[in-house]
């Protein structure tokens, strides 16, 4: 017996041997959860250490937090009974359990093979259970929709005379267009479709659907199940024919259906494949794998099982799949990773360790802003109106601005949604209207935009002197971005009027740095003083790989002696004063000591950005909120 479980309340381990409170191995493999009156229930295969054969059921474990796990026993045992489907040495698989707010009832679905009769049968069994934890009984097991046609299968389609004894050989691209056509679902029409890997999805609407590799593995299928979960309308659709996709799992965002599943290769980890729909019944589109990194084209060693949405927590979900390990089962290894989203696609990424707050961190904070002793909140946006940002407080900048960059500035970049600003960078290539054949001006002479983005700015609406200015923000890091968060004195030309970089983000030397910068005017013009901190990227993503997916908090504390500017409470630059009065230029006035208005913009390439990494756009840059203090009087 393993000493008490260690892990309780400590992060989650990707790969590392898992123990439940009792100290044991926790033995449930091919699982799901069941979120149900504030507890968390994990349902999955035992496995022994020389079978995969079920020996001894489906287990079951139970949490308050995902952490620490409670075995709650065998939710649904194998039968000694020879007669019985789910004899001992049968095949029990991928078991998912739903709730049934109708009848009251807890449903398990799964994965069933006929002892000694291999991969044959393709069953799909339904048991049910008055309790969460079980006992399940047994209530049906066969295969699916015997007699009914896929939805989305033409009338050609189901006609057509070809059957599989046609082909002697299988794999030739005319047997695989034929497999396309619905040569295997007509193959198993009468007596039903295959069920092999599988999930279970409840809608929004309590709708069910049975989701599961089918025609060989060739096919997945999506079926709709009855009110009460146990059994089948007759509605259901094929996805993907064809395309050998088995492990299923399904999530929901935003009205939006996200689907991970893998490829075919027995054991061995694949490539994970992404799909998604704006209806469950299709279409359904296919996209490249989510997974990045190094060990992506593995699925970093594991395949999809399950994905969980975590209670309490916006657009929080898990990525659940196992590490099989055939030649000792029960030493399968649990892979659990946040799922993270890019340019609104899931995007998978390996963690040595995280834990649940990374959901916080990788989302808007929809809490009110806090309260700082000694300083009254004199403005802030939160950007919780959908649509486009303010326009009683921001306005855009228009065309080429500055600096040589690549990007058109326009306002359609720029939009308010699910609490957070989100600047966009887009490939667009379309005529500039301000072409000029032969100009000396950079804004003239290209012919085309390659690039749109925006900058707004709250000049003359929003504009203050000294005060706690707090910006969260999450920005692209990809080569070409340049981001800022910045300031200028409401008088005077620059740089006499004076400038505040809380935030920039670009390349020097081809090296990504972060800078904290403060610039004032000289005696030249155009020409200003610069008091600049670059930080190396790598300052920050040593501590944390995966500081870019996360919002971090710039600040700057500015004051009638000092401006200080920190990134998530980190000092990056403190620039006195007493230092930055202007040249004669500026008329030897200090820019500090005067009004300032905020600028939030995304830049592309020019100067500092770099060239730009087209294959990684659009590129997002999200602002979560704005706040402003000052001091009490």
């Amino acid at each position: 017996m393993q000493q008490k479980n260690e892990i309780v309340g400590k992060p989650i381990l990707p790969g590392e041997k898992w123990f439940d409170t009792d100290g044991e191995i926790i033995n449930a493999h091919g699982g799901g959860i069941l979120y149900h009156e504030g507890r968390y229930y994990w349902f999955g295969e035992h496995k022994g250490e020389q079978s995969n054969a079920a020996l001894v059921g489906v287990t079951c474990y139970s949490s308050p937090d995902l952490y620490s796990w409670e075995n709650e026993g065998i939710a649904l045992p194998v039968s000694e009974d020879p007669e019985s489907p789910i004899v001992k040495g049968s095949t029990i698989e991928r078991p998912k359990v739903i709730y049934n707010a109708k009848t009251g009832k807890f449903v398990m679905y799964f994965h069933l093979e006929l002892k000694d009769k291999g991969y044959d049968a393709a069953h799909a069994a339904v048991a049910i259970s008055d309790r969460v934890t079980g006992p399940y009984k047994l209530v049906k097991n066969g295969r699916v929709n015997a007699g009914k046609w896929p939805e989305n299968m033409t009338e050609a389609q189901r006609n057509s005379p070809e059957k599989s004894t046609d082909f002697e050989k299988w794999w030739t691209p005319e047997w695989m267009a034929a497999i396309q056509e619905g040569l295997f679902a007509r193959r198993d029409f009468e007596g039903g479709q295959m069920s092999r890997d599988m999930t279970l999805f409840v809608d929004d609407d309590d709708k069910a659907y049975h989701i599961y590799s089918s025609e060989d593995n060739l096919t997945l299928q999506i079926a709709e199940l009855t009110d009460d979960y146990l059994d089948y309308t007759g509605r259901y659709i094929r996805l993907e024919p064809g395309g050998h996709n088995e492990a299923p799992a399904i999530f929901k965002k935003d009205g939006s259906y996200f689907m991970i599943t893998s490829g075919c290769t027995g054991w061995d980890p694949n490539a994970a494949r992404l799909l998604t729909a704006d209806y469950i019944m299709g279409e359904w589109t296919l996209h490249p794998n989510p997974c990045q990194g190094e060990d992506a084209e593995l699925t970093f060693h594991s395949q999809s099982t399950f994905i969980l949405p975590v209670q309490g927590k916006k657009d929080a979900f898990i990525f659940m799949a196992d590490r099989w390990r055939p030649q000792n089962p029960i030493d399968g290894r649990y892979i659990w990773l946040p799922i993270l989203f890019e340019n609104g696609l899931p995007v998978l990424k390996w963690f040595e360790e995280w834990d649940m707050g990374i959901f916080d961190e990788i989302s808007a904070d929809a809490s009110a802003p806090k309260e700082l002793e000694g300083y009254n909140l004199v403005w802030n946006d939160e950007f919780d109106n959908n649509g486009t940002p303010d326009k009683e407080v921001w306005s855009f900048e228009e065309g080429f601005a500055r600096n040589h960059e690549l990007q058109w500035y326009q306002d359609g970049n720029a939009v308010c949604r699910d609490g957070l600003l989100v600047i966009s960078a887009r490939r667009e290539k379309r005529e500039n209207p301000l072409y000029a054949r032969g100009s000396d001006d950079w804004r003239r002479n290209r012919e085309y935009i390659e690039y749109t983005s925006s900058s707004i700015k709250t000049e003359g609406r929003k504009e203050f002197q000294y005060g706690r200015f707090e910006i969260r923000a999450k920005i692209p890091t990809a080569s070409g971005a340049w981001p800022a968060i910045w300031t200028l004195g409401t008088e005077m030309e620059w740089p006499s009027n004076g400038e505040i970089d809380i935030m920039e983000y670009y390349r020097i030397d081809g090296i990504p740095h972060i800078l904290a910068n403060v610039a004032w005017g000289t005696e030249e013009k155009w020409h200003a003083e610069w008091n600049t901190s670059a930080i190396p990227f790598t300052h920050f993503t040593g501590r944390d790989p995966h500081w870019a997916d996360k919002f971090h908090i710039w600040r700057m504390d500015w004051d009638e002696e000092a401006i200080r500017l920190y990134l998530d409470d980190e000092l990056l630059n403190e620039t006195l004063l007493s230092e930055t009065v202007n040249g004669s230029l500026g008329e030897f006035r200090n820019p500090f000591k005067q009004p300032h208005y905020l600028l939030l913009n995304l830049a592309i390439g020019g100067q500092h950005g770099g060239t730009p990494d087209d294959p990684a756009f659009p590129l997002n840059y999200e602002i979560d909120y704005v706040r402003v203090y000052q001091k009490d009087k």
